[in-house]
């Protein structure tokens, strides 16, 4: 065979090697993975403010706590003329009043060092008012009701109602109390915010007790006592309505000691029903009871 056509293949061979091998690429040693980055500082988002905050930072002024929505500060003691109570003081409502003033509702409780509630079991909530005006965009403190009861335990004022005392007259009903070892008691205080000078003007009057939570065999007497309460046109226009309470329940009276004190074993009682009715009329600054008789069972 000539030398030319040996030669022709061979050349043909060695280009395609070449051409494959430039071709072939190196894989080359993976990258480290980047650090994980720290994550971002978030700035803390503020609570919204509450509907209480205008009329809270009036109030109180530096002593309210935007954060917290609440205030830190020293009131009167209503029970100890002349001392002060180191208190923790929450807004819970507010009530425009015919007068066009907004009544704040605020509650408090004894606070520690740190301005934190701090209420034992026995401890009352106390009841504060205060009257302000909307003049524009701001708010002025008109009057101002510091502490105007004791009210309640574990540091609870209780339940608010509204209500009216005479024809146009609002109102406010607490209704508040406390069980202890199985015994619970409800008691009704009435205010007036837009007065003078705010009082109980009712003076805890009891509308329900029982001791249903420690009733057993050698307990003498159990019951339960629930009245129903309203208001009345008063007989004397001017003044407040009449309080009407109608009751229901009955206490239960053991006509012996048991044998023992399994607290299963049944004891035989007499029940008397609680029923009838009472009419408390404002006097002489006060409700005083004028007909029947309450006879929901103290504690």
């Amino acid at each position: 065979m000539p030398l030319k056509s040996l030669v022709a293949p061979l050349l043909a061979a060695a280009m395609l090697s070449g051409l494959a091998g430039c071709s072939r690429k190196e894989t080359a040693p993976a990258a480290p993975a980047p650090a994980s980055a720290p994550p971002a500082t978030v700035a803390a988002t503020p609570p919204p403010a509450s509907d209480y905050a205008p009329l809270m930072q009036v109030v109180f002024g530096p002593a309210y706590r935007a954060a917290q929505d609440d205030a830190v500060a020293d009131l009167p003691d209503p029970d100890q003329p002349g001392h002060k109570i180191h208190m923790a003081l929450e807004a819970v409502d507010m009530e425009r009043l015919p007068s066009g003033d907004t009544v704040l509702v605020v509650s408090g409780q004894h606070a520690n060092a740190a301005g934190d509630a701090d209420s034992a079991h026995v401890s009352s909530g106390y009841l504060s008012l205060y009257l302000l005006r909307q003049e524009g965009r701001q708010w002025k403190l008109v009057r101002r009701h510091d502490n105007v009861a004791s009210l309640g335990s574990s540091g609870n004022i209780g339940e608010l109602r509204w209500i009216e005392l005479a024809a146009g007259k609002p109102g406010i009903a607490m209704l508040h109390g406390g069980v202890w070892q199985g015994y619970a008691i409800t008691l009704l205080s009435l205010f007036d915010p837009a007065a003078m000078q705010v009082r109980d003007l009712a003076g805890a009057i009891p509308v329900h007790s029982d001791n249903e939570g420690g009733c057993g065999p050698s307990t003498k007497k159990c019951w339960q006592a629930e009245a129903a309460w309203r208001l009345a046109p008063a007989a004397t226009p001017g003044g407040y309505d009449d309080l009407v309470l109608t009751f229901s329940g009955e206490e239960r009276t053991a006509r012996s000691a048991p044998a023992s004190s399994d607290q299963n074993e049944d004891v035989e009682r007499d029940v008397r029903p609680f029923n009838g009715s009472a009419r408390y009329v404002y006097e002489q600054g006060a409700y005083h009871l004028r007909e029947g008789v309450n006879p929901v069972p103290g504690i």
